[in-house]
């Protein structure tokens, strides 16, 4: 699913980490900010829960699991686009949620929520409406054990409970880019990691920084389309990494 900060393209070096912890199939795997899914589709467990803050997004995965690709348009129009945007901003529910969250995300520029009509690229002769249709369908006929996935709505710090041992990974908004749909409060972010590493659980976070009490178990160079500073200049080459809580 196309997605603003996808680690779709990562998952070959990310996976030995994230599944270095899977004891077997039953071992809690927590993706704390799904989003896109692009992570929890690829890891080989059935105890997984997908948690995503943005109600809409989680309602698309939802109607996913229970229908599939049924009722998702495969085109778009420019039209349709501003129509659902305007019904998501003045709360019309004219549109159903799982369809809000898709046109915001699928169908937008940059895959950023609600960030301008992608449309067609003449230019390269590129139909980014069809082109999202078809990633998210591979996506869901490949991802593994979708039917026994729980996908909850809300923020992952607010969750009171996750068995010990489990394995959690965290892509939160990166601090100094582009917003995504809500704020994120970063420092209590980093609390929460620490709290749940000092009680047993496996937690890794991808960002590009991280506070000194946490380590760096792998980097590297990647183009970065979320990577727009406040003053909107673009920095497009950065050095993503995965952290874990050095104690």
């Amino acid at each position: 699913m196309r997605y603003a900060g996808s680690k779709a393209r990562l998952m070959k070096h990310l996976l030995p980490f994230l599944t270095e912890h899977l004891v077997d199939e039953n071992t809690p795997f927590i993706d704390a900010f799904c989003g896109g899914a692009n992570v929890i589709a690829k890891v080989p467990c059935k105890n997984k829960m997908g948690v995503e803050l943005n109600k809409y997004v989680c309602s698309l995965w939802q109607h996913i699991q229970k229908h599939g690709m049924d009722g998702i348009p495969e085109s778009v129009t420019e039209e349709q686009y501003y129509d659902i945007k305007d019904d998501y901003i003045n709360k019309g529910g004219k549109y159903p949620d799982w369809l809000i969250g898709y046109v915001g995300n699928c169908c937008s520029y940059g895959s950023a929520w609600f960030n301008g009509y992608s449309g067609f690229n003449p230019n390269k002769n590129e139909d980014h409406i069809a082109e999202a249709y078809r990633g998210l369908k591979k996506q869901v006929d490949d991802f593994i054990n979708l039917k026994e996935t729980a996908f909850i709505n809300a923020s992952c710090m607010d969750i009171a409970f996750f068995p010990k041992g489990s394995v959690i990974y965290c892509d939160p908004p990166y601090a100094d880019t582009k917003k995504y749909e809500s704020d994120f409060d970063h420092a209590r972010f980093w609390d929460w990691v620490r709290n749940l590493s000092i009680n047993g659980m496996y937690v890794y976070v991808s960002e590009y920084n991280a506070p000194d009490d946490f380590k760096c178990i792998w980097q590297m160079k990647r183009k970065d389309g979320m990577a727009a500073t406040k003053k909107g200049k673009k920095q497009n080459d950065k050095i993503e990494k995965l952290f874990v809580y050095g104690g």
